[in-house]
């Protein structure tokens, strides 16, 4: 079963995160966020789970991409997102899966 949990701010969902550790698959983040940016949450979220975490964002500079592979995301998604991409996510989660039981 699948279950998607929406926050509107970077705190509210590292809050979440925290609380329930071990009952996420995967993090999907907008880089630009009102209370912190998707590269802090990502930092945090690295620090202190282990869960791959994909940036989504309309900025489409190179050196921003970059950034966000640098501070460990798993992929950058360039809006507008086509469903097509969002339907190969899985495929983190089965990779974060087989790197953690092998």
């Amino acid at each position: 079963m699948l279950t998607v949990t929406k926050c509107t701010k970077a705190e509210t969902a590292l809050s979440v995160l925290r609380e329930h550790k071990n009952e996420f698959d995967i993090v999907i983040s907008d880089v630009h966020m009102p209370d912190m940016d998707g590269f802090e949450l990502l930092k945090h979220i690295n620090s202190e789970m282990d869960l791959p975490v994909i940036l989504i964002s309309a900025d489409a500079r190179k050196q921003v991409v970059m950034k966000g592979v640098t501070y460990g995301a798993c992929d950058y998604l360039i809006k507008p997102v086509r469903i097509e991409t969002l339907k190969n996510i899985w495929q983190h989660v089965v990779r974060k899966k087989a790197r953690n039981t092998a």
